[in-house]
């Protein structure tokens, strides 16, 4: 009904104004060699390929997220605005399912926000590509899950970081990792930063107290300076509890991470 009394002016000149709607500034043939990087730098992760749209409230159902963030159709559904919240459903269907011992996820989404965008430095936009990882399975002794998985997310996104200066001619200097916990986890924290500092020596390791509600105890994140002498942290990594809601079983971990590969040739 509203689309009939639209004219073809009004299309051009909500093309040119929204950004919602707007091309991104990317060239696609760059984007579709970041895709190959990400991808390849997510060895041992299935890869897949998500829909446009998921089920309505995927985001502030299993999180504290606001669904103002979301752009919601008039079919039940949503554009997705987080790919880890899509590719936690997947770890939950697979592991009902098939019962695996553990499921292992990555996907590169285009991925829509409606929040209000801080353009200072030109890379941020209304959608942008990011690459997603999802570790789903039951939990091990000693923070055994989420110490691999956590791991397994920086080793691949360190992958990335070489990839990218290799054919690119970009550049990470000062790579940082920062943990986070909060007062239950002194010991993952321990443990977390043991193995960190064994397997990514050349990554300076910081920590931090965690003072947000919207992960389950752990968040991390990964970054380096950019070419204008700014650290960025293009990684974020956390522990979830939404694969334990989905499934209705308490056992299951979720440690889910996103990097703005879009960032990359904008900043670095």
């Amino acid at each position: 009904m509203q689309a009939g009394r639209r004219r073809p002016a009004d299309l051009l000149a909500q093309y040119r104004r929204d950004g919602f709607v707007a091309p991104s500034g990317l060239d696609q043939r760059l984007v579709n060699t970041l895709d190959r990087l990400a991808l390849e730098a997510a060895e041992g992760y299935d890869a897949v390929l998500l829909s446009p749209v998921a089920p309505l409230g995927v985001n502030s159902v299993v999180a504290p997220t606001s669904q103002d963030r979301t752009v919601t159709t008039t079919r039940g559904s949503e554009v997705v605005s987080d790919p880890t919240n899509v590719l936690a459903l997947e770890c939950a269907r697979r592991l009902l399912v098939a019962s695996p011992a553990e499921v292992r996820l990555a996907t590169v989404h285009q991925t829509l926000r409606a929040q209000s965008v801080a353009n200072d430095d030109g890379a941020h936009s209304r959608h942008f590509r990011m690459l997603a990882l999802a570790d789903g399975g039951p939990g091990l002794p000693d923070d055994g899950f989420e110490v691999q998985a956590a791991v397994r997310h920086l080793q691949t996104y360190d992958r990335l970081f070489d990839a990218c200066e290799r054919e690119l001619g970009v550049s990470f200097p000062r790579r940082r990792i920062t943990v986070r916990v909060d007062a239950r986890g002194p010991a993952l924290e321990e443990r977390l930063v043991h193995r960190l500092t064994a397997t990514l020596p050349h990554v300076e390791l910081n920590t931090e107290p965690l003072e947000s509600r919207y992960y389950d105890g752990l968040r991390v994140g990964f970054g380096a300076e950019s070419r204008a002498g700014r650290f960025v942290e293009i990684a974020d990594l956390g522990r979830f509890d939404w694969v334990a809601q989905l499934t209705s079983d308490r056992r299951n971990r979720l440690v889910a991470s996103g990097f703005g590969i879009q960032l990359v040739p904008l900043l670095f």
